[in-house]
């Protein structure tokens, strides 16, 4: 007798069927209950524009040619004309001399903390409270970037909270390391020549082989020009030991799209923002705006504020802020137009609502909408409603 499969068959194509149908109702649904939305937010948008360029400002190079030479001017401070740049030694005696010096006063400043620190502490009645007191110190001459301040900080903490077992803290030992001390100094005069300041200025202890670049050179920049002047620094002499800079003002050389400097001008302001070397933007004075090539051209800014804060810059790219815009950012899927206006459509609750908008700014992708008082306008926090094909005022969206 000859076997069929006839009832499997048939099971089969009830199944197929049944998984056909489920298909089909999960489609009609899905399609029914698209709707896709985005969250209405207040943003801030500031409009910017990349500058690459290269600072500049008055420099004069400290030199000297002695073999033995301690530079004792800090990195970034402000000197004075006449005032010491760096000291030279006439021997390899007077240089360690020099270091002995050193050693006794950083224990003379250590004995003088301890004692203060004891005193202080036994006023207090309170130890914790003095070590309290000298973290504050080093935290705040950290902030200010005084590094003197820092070293005799440091030490006024860890007399209070490190014994030393070399150093006897007391006043005939203070009395004795303050005699070693006349005595070494008296002898280093003869020996040492200091080198002085040449003028007023900011102090920094290497050079980089720009400090050709000043104020004068910046005229007449092109793209190219500049660019050659960014790939051609000086060789720097091995006799350098540091350089004084203006401290009153530095200027920077930015190629700029010509689009962008066109709404720039001479003699008027421009604010820039150097990103991790400063945390506030710089209002900083349009010099120069050069003549464009290729749809780019160079604009020369000058500033009088933090000099020292820049002195470590040289070739960077800072952003040339121009017009903030604010607003409740809207998609622009989601923008219609009818006869009365420019609108979108909101998910309240499960319908659509329609609310009319005015933009304030526009980008590639989406709208900046102005923030109003009406009942019915759009608000922060509202659903947006992206996909709006076949989608009016009042519709029911979402089943319960």
């Amino acid at each position: 007798m000859k076997r069929t499969n006839a009832l499997t068959r048939l099971v089969s194509w009830l199944l197929f069927g049944a998984l056909l149908c489920y298909l089909g109702v999960y489609i009609v649904r899905a399609l029914k209950s698209d709707v896709r939305t985005a969250p209405a937010v207040y943003v801030t948008l500031a409009e910017t524009a990349p500058a690459p360029g290269i600072v500049a400002r008055k420099e004069t190079l400290v030199e000297s040619g002695e073999k033995y030479l301690s530079v004792v001017a800090e990195n970034g401070a402000v000197l004075a004309k006449g005032e010491t740049v760096a000291v030279t030694y006439s021997s390899e005696e007077a240089l360690s001399r020099a270091a002995q010096i050193t050693e006794l006063e950083s224990k003379k400043a250590y004995i003088s903390a301890v004692l203060a620190g004891a005193q202080n502490a036994e006023d207090l009645s309170d130890r914790e409270g003095a070590v309290s007191d000298a973290v504050t110190d080093v935290a705040a001459a950290a902030a200010r970037h005084k590094t003197d301040e820092l070293s005799s900080a440091a030490i006024t903490l860890s007399s209070l909270v490190i014994e030393s077992s070399n150093v006897e803290a007391t006043q005939a030992q203070l009395d004795a390391v303050q005699t070693q001390l006349d005595s070494l100094s008296a002898s280093a005069s003869r020996d040492t020549v200091a080198i002085t300041a040449p003028s007023a200025g900011l102090f920094a202890a290497s050079a980089d082989g720009f400090e050709f670049l000043t104020p004068d050179t910046l005229t007449d920049l092109t793209p190219d020009s500049l660019k050659k002047l960014e790939d051609s620094p000086e060789t720097v002499s091995e006799n350098v030991r540091g350089k004084l800079c203006d401290p009153y003002e530095w200027y920077f050389a930015a190629t700029v799209a010509q689009d962008y400097a066109a709404r720039l001008k001479v003699g008027g302001s421009a604010t820039l923002s150097f990103g991790r070397y400063s945390s506030t933007p710089f209002k900083m004075h349009v010099v120069s705006i050069g003549k464009a090539v290729n749809k780019q051209c160079v604009i020369v800014f000058r500033c009088t504020t933090d000099p020292k804060d820049m002195l470590a810059v040289r070739k960077t790219t800072a952003e040339l802020e121009f017009d903030t815009h604010e607003g409740i950012r809207v998609p622009k899927e989601a923008v219609l137009k009818d006869g009365d206006g420019t609108y979108v459509y909101t998910l309240t609750g499960m319908q659509a609502e329609k609310k009319y908008i005015e933009i304030a700014y526009e980008t590639d992708e989406y709208y900046l909408v102005k923030v109003s008082e009406e009942a019915r306008s759009l608000r922060v926090g509202n659903e947006i409603i992206l996909s709006t094909k076949g989608v009016t005022d009042g519709k029911v969206l979402r089943e319960q």
